[in-house]
C-alpha cells in the first residue's frame, strides 16, 4: 500500500515537475519494500553507497546502477529519475549536494536511513577524513546527523519522513501529496527547447563581450540546474560561427566543463544540417570545424597552463570561477581581454557567494565597465523544488535572514569593543545562528569552502574554533586542526600536515612529537578587513594555545602575494615551500611556523637554517613559473651572519657593464639571496625579468620570451636599469679592491 501511495506521490511531482527528498527510516527489508516498482522500466536510478546486491532491476522494475560515493564526482550532469543514498554506511556533506542535483523534474531523492535514534549514535565513517591519528570515527562528534535531522524534521520542509514504525504511513503519504499540491507553483513543466528566454539573453551578452568593446567581461551566475553551462557551449559556437576563430574555456577541472562541450557539440551538429560545416573534432574538451574557409575551434585550458602561457583566444570563458582562487582570477583577468566568468551560487563545491564578495572589488577596480547576468529560470525542475530547498536550507548553500545579518547589520568598528574567545563544537551545535555565521564567514574567506567544511564544523573532535566579535557580530573567525604528539615508530599515520611534511624534507623523526595547532582557515569578515582583526584572531589563538602548553602554531596555506606578508609579519617563518603546483590555482603551498616552546624554538630553527640553505636551489630547479614578488617575500625572512661587501660590489660592476653577466653570475646570484628587500623596490617587471634570470637561472631566449623583450640585449637592460634605479649612487664608491678580493677569494 506505501508503493502505491509513493507511486501516486510520484504522479503528482511529474504534474508539477518537482523534486522531493524522501526519508526511509527503518529495517533493510522494510526499506526495499517501500521502492518495489516506485520507477517505470524505462527509468534510470542511481544506488549511492549500498552494497551491490541490494537492490536487483527485477526487484525495482527499472534500470539501476549501484556507484561507490567516491566515484560519484565523475558523473556529474548526468540527469536521473531517482537517486537512492544509503546512509548506513556513512554519509557526506557533499555527496548529499552532489547527488540532490542530479534527480531531474519529476524525480525523487531516496535517503535510506536506520532508524533515527541508531543513526543519531552511530559512527559516520565519512567523518574518518576529519580526523588525525589516533582519533576514530567513534570519537567523531555526532552533530552533523543532528543538523540534518532537526533540519527536515522542521515543520516548514516538504521533507517526507517514513518510518517502519509508522501506524499509518498511506495516510502520511497522502497528506504530504495533498499539501505538495497545495504549495506547487506551477502545473506545466518547465523544460523546454533550449535555448530558454534566461539563456538566450545570456548568449547575447557573451556575444557582446566577443563583438563589442574590450575589458567588459561578464560576471555570469546560477543556481544548479539553471542551465548556465549549456548557455555557454551555445554561446561559444554562436560566436564562432559569427566570425570569432578562437574561444578557450578553463576551469579547475576538465570533467567540471563536460555539459558545456556536450551542448558546443550538439549546437555543431544542428547548424552543420543547414551551413557548409565540416566538423573535424567532437569530444569532451576539444570541437572544431571548418567554415567559410576556416578553422574554428572550441577547446579546453587548464588554468595553470593559462597563468604559464597566456593565450591569444578571442574570448575566454571560466567556468566554476569560485572554485578558482582571487589572485589566479586576477592574472587572467590582467591578461585577456574578453572574458566571461561563471559561477554556480549555491554549489556543492567552492562557493559563488564568496566569489561574488571578492571578486567584484577587483572587477571595479580594473574593469569597472564588466557586466552583470544572474540565471534565475530552472529548467531541470520547476521553480520552489521542495528537494532544492530542502538540501540548500540543511547544507547552508542558500542566502537566508542570517546570512542578511551578517551583511546589513553592520557597526561602526571599535577594536576596544572587540571580543575574543574560542568556542566550543558544543556551542555551535547548540546555536544555529552562530554556526550559520561562522560557515559564512568561511564561504566568503575560502574559494573551495564546501559543504563537507560545515560537516567538519560538527564533527571534528581535533578542531579549535577562535571567534572575533563585535556587539555580538561574528566579525572573524579562525579554525585550528590539533597536530603533533606522534611517536616516530608510528606507522600508517592519518592527517598530521605539517608534522608530516617537515620530517619528510628537513627534520628528524623526533620533531613529529612536538604538538602544534595549524590554522586551517582564517577568515574576516569583507567589511572588516583590514582593521587589525585577523591579526587580533591570531594573538589570541597564541596566548590560548600557551596556556595548552601546546609547542607551535604553523600553517599551510596557497601562496599568494597578499598572504605571504601578512603571515610573516606576524612572526611566522617559512619551513617549506611545495614544488607541485596546484592545478587549479598554479600557485605552491607554503608551510608556516611560529614555536611557542623551547623545544619547539630549537627544532624551527633547525629546520628553517635547512630551509633556507635549499630553497634558492628549489627556486632554480622547481620553481620555475613561481612570480619573483613571492620569492623575494620569502627570502625577506632569511638571516645572514656575515656581510660580503664584495657581492654588492659585482651588482656595481654589472650595471655599469664592467663585468660580464657570465664572468659574476654566481656572485649576483648570491647577492640577490641576500638583498631582497632591496630588490623589492624594483618594477614587478624588472623583479620577473632578474628572477626568471639571476633567482631561476634560464636561458636569455625563455627569459626573453616570458618577459616579451627583444634577446639577450633586451634583458640585460632591463635588468642594468634595474640596478641603476635601486642601487644608491654612495654605493658606486665602493673601492675596485673590494670587488677584485672577491673574485680572488676562494
Amino acid at each position: 500500500m506505501t508503493s502505491n501511495n509513493l507511486t501516486f506521490l510520484r504522479q503528482t511531482l511529474a504534474q508539477h515537475h518537482h523534486r522531493v527528498l524522501v526519508i526511509l527510516s527503518g529495517q533493510t527489508h522494510w526499506q526495499s519494500a517501500q521502492l518495489e516498482d516506485l520507477w517505470t522500466p524505462v527509468e534510470t536510478v542511481l544506488s549511492i553507497g549500498s552494497k551491490k546486491d541490494r537492490f536487483s532491476p527485477q526487484e525495482l522494475n527499472t534500470s539501476i546502477e549501484t556507484l561507490d560515493r567516491r566515484q560519484l564526482i565523475h558523473y556529474l550532469g548526468q540527469e536521473l529519475d531517482g537517486v537512492i543514498l544509503d546512509a548506513s554506511e556513512g554519509l557526506s556533506a557533499n555527496t548529499l549536494g552532489i547527488a540532490a542535483g542530479m534527480v531531474k523534474g519529476g524525480g525523487l531523492f531516496v535517503l535510506l536511513t536506520p532508524d533515527i535514534e541508531d543513526w543519531r549514535t552511530r559512527p559516520n565513517p565519512d567523518n574518518a577524513r576529519f580526523l588525525n591519528s589516533p582519533f576514530g570515527i567513534e570519537q567523531a562528534h555526532p552533530y552533523f546527523i543532528d543538523h540534518l535531522i532537526q533540519q527536515w524534521q522542521a515543520p516548514h520542509q516538504q521533507v517526507l519522513w517514513l518510518t517502519d514504525t509508522d501506524a499509518d504511513a498511506s495516510l502520511k503519504i497522502e497528506s504530504f501529496t495533498q499539501r505538495l499540491v497545495e504549495q506547487a507553483t506551477t502545473t506545466s513543466s518547465p523544460k523546454a527547447d533550449l535555448p530558454t528566454q534566461d539563456q538566450q539573453q545570456v548568449i547575447e551578452a557573451i556575444h557582446s563581450v566577443a563583438f563589442g568593446h574590450r575589458k567588459r567581461p561578464l560576471v555570469l551566475s546560477a543556481d544548479r540546474g539553471r542551465g548556465k553551462s549549456s548557455a555557454l557551449g551555445l554561446a561559444a559556437i554562436q560566436c564562432l560561427l559569427d566570425g570569432k576563430k578562437d574561444i578557450v574555456l578553463t576551469a579547475s577541472r576538465l570533467d567540471q566543463t563536460k555539459i558545456v562541450f556536450e551542448h558546443a557539440i550538439k549546437a555543431t551538429i544542428k547548424a552543420s544540417e543547414t551551413l557548409d560545416i565540416q566538423i573535424e573534432t567532437k569530444q569532451p574538451g576539444l570541437v572544431s570545424f571548418h567554415f567559410q574557409n576556416q578553422l574554428k575551434t572550441f577547446k579546453f585550458i587548464a588554468p595553470d597552463q593559462l597563468v604559464i602561457d597566456p593565450t591569444l583566444a578571442d574570448v575566454l570563458m571560466v567556468d566554476e570561477a569560485a572554485h578558482l582562487p582571487t589572485p589566479l582570477l586576477t592574472q587572467l583577468l590582467h591578461r585577456h581581454h574578453r572574458m566571461v566568468f561563471a559561477t554556480t551560487l549555491h554549489g556543492y563545491e567552492g562557493s559563488g557567494r564568496g566569489f561574488e564578495l571578492r571578486f567584484k572589488k577587483t572587477l571595479n577596480r580594473f574593469t569597472p565597465d564588466w557586466k552583470n547576468l544572474h540565471l534565475k529560470q530552472p529548467i531541470r525542475w520547476a521553480e520552489n523544488d521542495p528537494l532544492e530547498t530542502a538540501i540548500n536550507q540543511a547544507l547552508f548553500l542558500t542566502p537566508n535572514q542570517l546570512e542578511s545579518n551578517l551583511l546589513t547589520e553592520l557597526v561602526p568598528f571599535n577594536k576596544e569593543n572587540l571580543t575574543l574567545q574560542e568556542e566550543s563544537i558544543n556551542d555551535l551545535a547548540n546555536d544555529s545562528k552562530l554556526l550559520h555565521s561562522v560557515f559564512e564567514l568561511l564561504v566568503q574567506a575560502h574559494y573551495q569552502t564546501s559543504p563537507n567544511d560545515l560537516q567538519q564544523l560538527l564533527s571534528a573532535p581535533n578542531l579549535k574554533i577562535i571567534t572575533a566579535k563585535q556587539d555580538h557580530l561574528l566579525l572573524g573567525v579562525v579554525l585550528c586542526i590539533e597536530e603533533g604528539k606522534i611517536m616516530p615508530t608510528a606507522t600508517r599515520v592519518h592527517g598530521h600536515l605539517v608534522p608530516q611534511v617537515l620530517c619528510k624534507n628537513y627534520a628528524s623523526g623526533d620533531f613529529s612529537m612536538l604538538s602544534t595547532w595549524r590554522v586551517m582557515r582564517i577568515a574576516v569578515h569583507p567589511e572588516y578587513q583590514q582593521q587589525g582583526v585577523g591579526k587580533k584572531l591570531l594573538k589570541t589563538l597564541k596566548e590560548i594555545a600557551r596556556q595548552a602548553r601546546i609547542d607551535y602554531l604553523s600553517s599551510s596555506f596557497g601562496a599568494s602575494n597578499e598572504l605571504l606578508p601578512f603571515w610573516f609579519n606576524q612572526g611566522y617563518t617559512p619551513l617549506h615551500v611545495g614544488v607541485k603546483r596546484d592545478k587549479a590555482s598554479g600557485s605552491h603551498n607554503v608551510v608556516v611556523g611560529l614555536p611557542l616552546s623551547a623545544m619547539a624554538q630549537q627544532a624551527l630553527a633547525c629546520i628553517q637554517r635547512v630551509f633556507q640553505e635549499q630553497f634558492p636551489h628549489t627556486v632554480i630547479e622547481s620553481l620555475h613559473f613561481v612570480p619573483a614578488q613571492r620569492i623575494l617575500s620569502v627570502l625577506k625572512t632569511f638571516r645572514f651572519k656575515t656581510q660580503k661587501p664584495q657581492l654588492e660590489a659585482a651588482a656595481i660592476a654589472y650595471k655599469s657593464q664592467q663585468r660580464q653577466y657570465e664572468s659574476i653570475s654566481g656572485l649576483l646570484w648570491e647577492w640577490s639571496i641576500r638583498n631582497p628587500r632591496i630588490l623589492s623596490q624594483a618594477s614587478k617587471h624588472q623583479q620577473a625579468v632578474w628572477g626568471d634570470k639571476v633567482l631561476k637561472k634560464q636561458s636569455w631566449q625563455d627569459v626573453a620570451h616570458h618577459n616579451h623583450l627583444p634577446g639577450r640585449k633586451g634583458v640585460e637592460k632591463v635588468m642594468q636599469e634595474m640596478l641603476t634605479e635601486i642601487l644608491p649612487d654612495s654605493r658606486k664608491t665602493i673601492p675596485q679592491r673590494i670587488f677584485q678580493s672577491g673574485l680572488n677569494r676562494p
